[in-house]
């Protein structure tokens, strides 16, 4: 959707046109031909959104598929601009994060420290002019994965990941990442991808509604799998008090299939008023905006999980919408059943409420261009919605600060 009314003053973007090799390439190989042991064509459909499952507007979603729904709804930006001259930002559509599983997982592996030179010396090459206009500062991309996965050093052939975030040209790029490295300015960790796409803001109320109806007869739940070969982890220890306490209910994903199957992790999460939220492989996780949508307060062991990485999305004041307990304390033996009785039903309903108002910028709303900006009530700010704006209010900030 192309739109070149005043509405649109400071919210132009342009999106590159990039060889098929970038993006949509990438996606023609999903069946085994990256890695032979990967098949994500299911993946891969309505827009990144995955299969459809039985309940309307629920797919089975899978989170790597960030780039392939960013760049699906930006393509019907309602602010999107052909004339890169008028642009305020540029969006450069490279599946970073599904390009990578060739050289993390596959046959090019020997040439990880090599991801994204190609795309580079295109930018270079055919967009010289804006390429180089701001040194990049009004660039942003986004990467279906952590930061983590794409910032091993250059010289290190033995490191985990690529070296895409290490290269020169990326200093000043804005990477929307699942998890950002605190100290990086020009990474921007955006929400993960749940299951739930809402089609219209109706359908979005209707929820809602339902999740602030939810009887929640248990005080707590935890979701995920234990860890047990992770030492330093307390995923163990959260399950053992869940396990030990009446008043906590657990989805063992290592005994149930949690990936793709999003119906047992939200009856759960819809019966409970907290949700535990340990870090696992890296300190976000997945099931923080799964927790969020079903409207059940998250609790927070690592300031990394989200306080430190949402700034785009989330409250400014972690005391609105969540409940902090340090790691060391869990370590030490404190009971969680005996801390989250401590918050009173007036406490814990003003807690559910702020959860809920969040509920509508941290998912990815299935609404387009044209059916978004028609729809009653106007265009929903979902989490795609609040990147764009963020990265928007970033450049403008910084085109500021250099004209002074």
């Amino acid at each position: 959707m192309i739109q070149q009314s005043s509405f649109c003053y400071g919210r132009r973007i342009y999106v590159y046109d990039l060889l098929p090799q970038f993006n949509t390439g990438v996606l023609q190989r999903c069946n085994n031909s990256m890695v032979n042991w990967l098949n994500f064509c299911p993946h891969i459909a309505h827009n990144g959104f995955g299969q459809s499952l039985m309940a309307r507007d629920w797919y089975a979603t899978d989170a790597y598929m960030l780039e392939v729904i960013y760049h699906a709804k930006m393509q019907t930006y309602s602010c999107r601009t052909l004339n890169s001259s008028q642009a305020d930002a540029f969006f450069i559509p490279y599946y970073s994060g599904l390009d990578a599983l060739r050289y993390i997982y596959g046959a090019d592996k020997p040439m990880k420290a090599q991801q994204g030179l190609e795309l580079l010396h295109w930018l270079e090459k055919n967009a010289r002019e804006t390429w180089r206009r701001w040194g990049g500062k009004d660039h942003f991309i986004v990467m279906g994965r952590t930061a983590w996965d794409f910032s091993n050093p250059l010289d290190n052939k033995q490191g985990w990941g690529t070296s895409f975030l290490e290269m020169q040209a990326m200093a000043n790029v804005t990477s929307f990442v699942l998890e950002k490295r605190i100290w990086r300015s020009n990474e921007q960790a955006v929400p993960y991808p749940t299951s739930f796409h809402p089609s219209s803001s109706i359908h979005l109320q209707e929820w809602m509604d339902k999740v602030e109806s939810s009887e929640r007869k248990f005080l707590f739940a935890i979701t995920g799998a234990p860890r047990p070969q992770m030492k330093s982890s307390i995923r163990g220890t959260l399950f053992s008090q869940c396990d030990a306490s009446s008043a906590c209910t657990i989805i063992n994903c290592s005994k149930i299939k949690c990936a793709h199957n999003p119906e047992p992790i939200a009856e759960s999460l819809l019966q409970s008023k907290f949700c535990l939220q340990p870090a696992g492989d890296t300190a976000t996780r997945r099931s923080t905006f799964d927790s969020i949508i079903t409207g059940c307060i998250p609790v927070f062991f690592h300031n990394d999980s989200a306080y430190t990485q949402y700034n785009w999305h989330l409250p400014s004041d972690p005391d609105e919408y969540s409940v902090f307990i340090p790691e060391d304390e869990i370590r030490n033996g404190i009971l969680l059943e005996d801390v989250l009785k401590g918050y009173s039903g007036e406490k814990i309903k003003l807690l559910q409420l702020n959860v809920r108002k969040l509920i509508p910028r941290i998912l990815y709303t299935g609404m387009f261009g044209s059916d978004a900006a028609s729809d009653g009530d106007g265009v929903v700010e979902d989490a795609f919605e609040m990147s764009v704006k963020g990265m928007l209010n970033k450049v403008a900030t910084l085109k500021q600060q250099s004209s002074r």
